[in-house]
């Protein structure tokens, strides 16, 4: 399953976006900070970032623009998550090297939406068929009933 970084300096955004995307099917890494995010990003096995756009120290438009201008990185899907939806704070993200803008606050089925759209976007094809696996598990999942009578025989065992 793909990894998807979440940075945002509110540990109540980081645990409602981890819920999120662990019930989408998603590994998640959390930082606090845009140091963190980068220590986790250099160390590998990301595939996208959902970035604040207000942290401490360098802000979420900053970390785009270090990402961005680092090599190992650089190629890497971002997705900015902010509650400002001033269109010049839009267009700063986006020229800052950020893939997409989700305003807060957001839908599950939006967030997913874009998230699938970004991966999809990824020029790495192991991840591209991550993400077409994830989502015929989950098209798998939506096919299975509540409640599924187990056979007699199989009851008695357990």
């Amino acid at each position: 399953m793909p990894t998807v970084l979440i940075a945002d300096d509110e540990a109540d955004h980081r645990d409602l976006l981890t819920l999120a995307l662990h019930r989408l099917g998603y590994d998640v890494v959390t930082a606090a900070d845009a140091a963190e995010a980068l220590s986790a990003l250099t160390e590998g096995g990301v595939d996208a970032a959902l970035i604040d756009v207000r942290m401490p120290g360098l802000s979420g438009i900053d970390l785009c623009r270090t990402i961005r201008n680092d090599p190992r990185i650089e190629s890497l899907p971002i997705m900015v998550v902010s509650a400002d939806v001033q269109r010049q704070q839009i267009m700063t993200a986006l020229h800052a090297g950020a893939d997409d803008y989700l305003p807060k606050p957001f839908s599950r089925a939006e967030l997913t939406a874009r998230l699938e759209s970004l991966l999809r976007q990824c020029p790495a094809p192991a991840l591209r068929s991550a993400s077409a696996a994830r989502m015929a598990m989950l098209a798998a999942r939506q096919s299975v009933p509540e409640r599924v009578e187990l056979p007699a025989s199989i009851r008695r065992i357990a």
